[in-house]
């Protein structure tokens, strides 16, 4: 069993009932980090000590607050760790449940649990995570599992989320031109990305770029 645990979490609240728990199944050495700077000095520090880390588990969302973080979200620290520390297990624990980031997460993480609305539930499911991660298999919870087998989910490539991201951002067509030409994004003509941006509306049902962006917002995809 994991033997030295650092929690990933800015609720108190949370990271103490995490903390009990994790007492429960076993007598680990824990650590907090309530924002992912903290988190990620302690991995690398750890590391370097001989001491490392065996196991984080990690919330998504951080509230910000006067400190100017560099990593600012669990998403951004679970793929830095994985690049630095591979052998480092990193269990997401989460209210997060679309499938769209979890399959831009799998490759970096080693299990995702959905916090249960109902508290009991969710440590059941964190427990069973925590096993089977330590026997070296991937978890999620069964209704994430159920989600990401769905074969409708629309994956958009990188030009796609470029492309939607101007379009969020107030970009006009020709500035979303000028953009891909200076990022090297091709096809980058204005009757390329007018036609993209309709085949996209096409594709989810939008009338309007702005129904578009709002649809692809809801969905998590940019």
């Amino acid at each position: 069993m994991f033997q030295k645990i650092l929690i990933v979490e800015d609720f108190d609240s949370t990271y103490k009932s995490l903390s009990t728990f994790l007492q429960t199944i076993g007598q680990p050495k824990i650590d907090v980090a309530t924002y992912c700077d903290e988190a990620y000095l302690k991995c690398k520090r750890a590391a370097l000590d001989r001491e490392p880390y065996d196991l984080i588990i990690c919330d998504l969302s951080f509230k910000a607050d006067h400190r100017d973080e560099k990593i600012t979200s669990g998403e951004e620290l679970s793929i830095l760790l994985n690049k630095e520390l591979p052998d480092l297990k990193i269990i997401i624990h989460s209210m997060e449940d679309h499938p769209s980031r979890i399959r831009k997460l799998k490759p970096y993480i080693n299990g995702y649990v959905c916090k249960g609305r109902k508290g009991r539930k969710g440590m059941e499911y964190l427990k069973i995570a925590i096993d089977e991660v330590n026997k070296g298999k991937f978890y999620l919870s069964p209704n994430l599992e159920a989600a990401l087998n769905q074969s409708n989910i629309k994956e958009l490539t990188n030009y796609e989320t470029q492309l939607l991201r101007c379009l969020a951002e107030g970009y006009t067509q020709d500035q979303i031109c000028a953009e891909f030409m200076q990022k090297g994004l091709s096809p980058g003509s204005k009757s390329a990305i007018e036609k993209r941006i309709k085949e996209l509306k096409d594709e989810f049902g939008a009338k309007t770029n702005a129904q578009l962006i709002g649809i692809v917002l809801s969905l998590q995809l940019i």
